[in-house]
Order: structure tokens, then sequence, then C-alpha cells
């Protein structure tokens, strides 16, 4: 069982300013924890046709990278402009699988 951070964003959002925001935030991950660890644990998935982002915060990496991506947002659309739910999921059924860094 894998823990995840679901964030929801609005219809007609521009998809580049998550994708900004994400990258900011693994840089931040990078800094606070190494390249290398960032590499080895961080994994995320972006899906702009369900306007969503899935991070999994399994690990502290994880963890750090969805509170630094949740300030960055909150400064982008203010705290009501998306939701966020930390959720379980099974990778087994490819759910919340995601990509790398």
């Amino acid at each position: 069982m894998r823990e995840v951070c679901r964030f929801r964003f609005p219809e007609g959002l521009d998809a580049e300013i998550v994708e900004a925001q994400l990258g900011l935030a693994i840089i931040a991950a990078e800094s606070a924890f190494g390249h290398a660890k960032v590499r080895i644990n961080a994994a995320y998935c972006i899906s702009g046709e369900k306007r969503q982002v899935v991070i999994d915060v399994s690990s502290p990496v994880g963890e750090h990278i969805a509170e630094v991506f949740t300030g960055l947002m909150m400064r982008q659309l203010g705290e009501e402009g998306f939701t966020v739910r930390r959720v379980h999921s099974n990778p087994a059924l490819g759910e919340a699988d995601g990509h790398r860094a």
C-alpha cells in the first residue's frame, strides 16, 4: 500500500503553471535531500485531462515535495483555488502509478 497526495485543479488552469510549480518543489527537495535521493525516492504523476497531480508521500522526500508544492500552489491560486487529499493507493492495481524524478 502506498500513500499519496492527490491535488485537483480548476478547469481552465494553465497546465504550465502546475508543471512549473511541481518542478520548483522537486528542486527544493534536491536542495534538502540531494539529487540522488530525490531521483530514487520521488514519484509523481501529472494528468492534464483530469487536471490533477498525484505525489507519492510514502517517503520523507515525497512528503517534502508535496508540502512545498502545496505552499507554492497556495501562493498561485489561494487556499480555495485547488483541493488536496491524502489517500492510500494500491500500485498493483495501477492506481497512482507515477513518474520517477
